[in-house]
């Protein structure tokens, strides 16, 4: 599928983001709606395929009719040229299955609060007449807030049609697989309730109860053997939910969970005190075909019973034995005849190989194939060669060919995929995340995704890698990588410090690794020594190492003072008595000088001529910290001088 294609005028394929057996699926947008989709494309090589059709538009016919807050909605069905697409809800975050194997083991009030959702969206199902078939983690998507949502319902029926299933079609992934389904039985209700019984046991072990060299193998455990105990891995669990896997993975489905309903409930009450004591569960004995004993037949040894119920005539009895030997003699004749045909007609044939021809095997799982060939009696070779078109585990070719007819007993090679060739996953912790993304994208990674976290580490820096593991084989177009990128250190929110102390401002500063500068201001509201403001504001973003400021009261501003200065300037008689010719006195020239706010010392500030001793008073306005002064001269002469101070409250 081409990027960038765009189906039905309105659906524009993004990214690709996995696969499955007979289906790719994309990251797509809605251009109609704006909003993100998933479109889960039928495979090409199975357009052709009716089977393959079909079972793709069932899924969509089962899951449509579905609306649940735990099911994956299905919005839109259709079919451009060879293309049979179905356009789902989009669910950013990850398969279950990769959140176990994140995880390893979950907590237990985890695992049963992902049970419920999972047992709501069940019974929803069971509810409308659908049974899922093949419950897996891998079809069960969670999004970062933790919820889940099932999907793939492609093998899922009708309850009307589930007694088409064939007894030789294996459904479903067989490490989930009921016993019934295993043995080619009609699945049920209880058969979805099994699986979600070994849901829960990975969930709480964090491995599989089952494991074998091939699916056959492990179909016969789930229908033979019992799995280990769930305590046994995890003494956290509490043994009333380890009785909810015991219950729900009883072989018998009679013995299991009536109805998912009934799950649901025990799973709600696990960690109730009514439960904290409760016995290991264990399903009722039966008794098994080979202790049934059948009656043996007596003999009739005396005609001279006392038994009313056994006491014949004598004739009937006799007609009886004639009876009883004309049987005899008729059943050993027929024997003879059918001994004499068999020997004649049956015999030759039963020592002679029949003829069979090998069916088409092309798109089959290994185990799938395995079975038909072993139906018709020819033995399996298997060989595995990797292959860039068909998905692992599934047959590519048979030799000799499909369509040839060989003896039974004939030995056929089954050519199986490896899939594309792997390559090792480097470790990226520590490197660029934005630089990374660039580099795995050239190289063929569908999807590189980042979940930020806070960390001392710079921003951008990966600081681990959730998939896939370093050193993991891995086939680059069909991996998901999800990685933990530092956003840097969390932020520190700065508060308000108005009127706060600045002690108080300086363990702020120490404790958050921040630098501190101070300056101090006048404030007529804020006291002296308390913070009056600050640089960045209250709610700035900040991180360790930033500076901010803070302003420190001095106080209310002081206010200039007005000071009031008298003082006499006598007039000189002598000079005038110089000059008794003169009829009028001598005027003397004064002048004075003013140092303050508004004036300068440097000019004249009054100028007078006296004829006697004269009184001036002058008025000065000082202003805080300066000193005012007053100059006086007569006649050119320095004559009085006095400086004023700065003294507040005293003017």
């Amino acid at each position: 599928m081409d990027i960038g294609k765009v189906l039905n005028e309105r659906y524009k394929v993004i990214q690709y983001i996995g696969g499955g057996g007979m289906a790719n699926v994309y990251l797509g947008e809605d251009l109609i709606l704006g909003r993100e989709v998933a479109i889960k494309l039928l495979k090409l090589e199975y357009s052709d395929h009716e089977e393959f059709i079909e079972r793709f538009n069932r899924e969509a016919e089962s899951a449509i009719s579905l609306s649940n807050d735990h099911i994956v909605n299905i919005f839109d069905v259709g079919q451009e040229d060879d293309l049979h697409y179905m356009i789902m809800e989009y669910v950013d975050g990850m398969t279950l299955k990769e959140y176990i194997q994140h995880k390893g083991t979950v907590s237990t009030h985890e695992a049963v609060r992902i049970m419920i959702q999972l047992s709501d969206a069940v019974e929803h199902a069971h509810d409308n007449g659908i049974i899922h078939r093949d419950i897996k983690p891998q079809n069960i998507l969670m999004d970062h807030r933790g919820n889940v949502k099932i999907t793939d319902f492609g093998i899922a029926r009708a309850l009307s049609s589930t007694s088409l299933t064939k007894t030789n079609d294996v459904m479903g992934s067989v490490h989930y697989l009921s016993p019934e389904q295993a043995r080619g039985g009609t699945a049920t209700r209880k058969s979805d309730i099994y699986s979600l019984g070994i849901v829960l046991y990975e969930l709480l072990t964090g491995r599989l109860p089952f494991s074998g060299e091939s699916a056959v193998s492990i179909a016969l455990k789930h229908m033979q053997t019992e799995p280990p105990f769930v305590r046994s891995f995890n003494s956290e669990v509490p043994q009333s939910l380890e009785n909810v896997v015991l219950k729900a993975t009883v072989k018998n489905p009679i013995h299991r969970y009536a109805t998912i309903e009934e799950l649901r409930n025990s799973l709600e009450t696990v960690f109730d005190h009514s439960r904290l004591n409760e016995e290991r569960y264990n399903p009722p004995e039966e008794e098994g075909e080979d202790t049934k004993v059948i009656p043996a037949i007596q003999p009739n040894t005396s005609n001279n019973s006392t038994n009313e119920e056994t006491i014949v005539p004598t004739q009937q009895n006799e007609k009886k034995k004639s009876k009883k030997w004309i049987a005899w003699v008729s059943s050993i004749v027929g024997i003879l005849i059918a001994a004499f045909i068999i020997a004649l007609f049956v015999l030759p044939g039963m020592f002679m190989p029949e003829d069979v021809t090998i069916p088409e095997l092309e798109g089959y799982t290994y185990e799938e194939a395995l079975i038909e060939l072993s139906n018709i009696d020819l033995d399996v070779e298997r060989e595995s060669v990797f292959n860039d078109e068909v998905e692992e585990g599934y047959v590519i070719r048979t030799n000799p060919r499909s369509g040839t007819t060989v003896k039974e007993g004939s030995t056929v090679a089954l050519y199986t995929s490896l899939g594309q060739e792997k390559i090792e996953f480097d470790d990226y912790v520590g490197q660029d995340f934005n630089e990374t993304r660039r580099l795995l994208e050239s190289r063929g990674y569908g999807q590189v995704r980042e979940i930020r976290l806070e960390d001392e580490r710079p921003e951008g820096e990966i600081i681990n890698q959730i998939q896939p593991e370093p050193g993991e084989e891995i086939i680059p177009e069909d991996t998901r990588v999800i990685f933990e990128v530092s956003q840097g250190p969390p932020s520190i929110s700065l508060p308000s410090f108005r009127d706060d102390t600045l002690e108080r401002v300086q363990n702020f500063a120490q404790e958050n690794e921040l630098m501190l500068e101070t300056e101090e201001e006048h404030s007529d509201d804020i006291s002296e020594g308390r913070i009056t403001r600050q640089e960045p504001s209250q709610n700035a973003e900040l991180e360790r190492g930033d500076e901010f400021k803070v302003y420190v009261s001095k106080g209310a501003e002081p206010q200039p003072i007005t000071e009031q200065v008298s003082f006499t300037v006598t007039y000189d008689e002598e000079i005038n008595s110089e000059d008794d010719e003169e009829e009028e006195p001598i005027g003397q020239e004064v002048q004075i000088f003013i140092e303050d706010q508004n004036n300068s010392i440097n000019e004249v500030f009054e100028e007078d001529v006296i004829y006697e001793d004269t009184i001036y008073t002058v008025e000065l306005t000082i202003e805080p910290d300066e000193t005012g002064e007053v100059r006086v001269t007569k006649e050119g002469t320095l004559y009085y001088e006095e400086a004023i101070p700065y003294e507040p409250g005293e003017d």
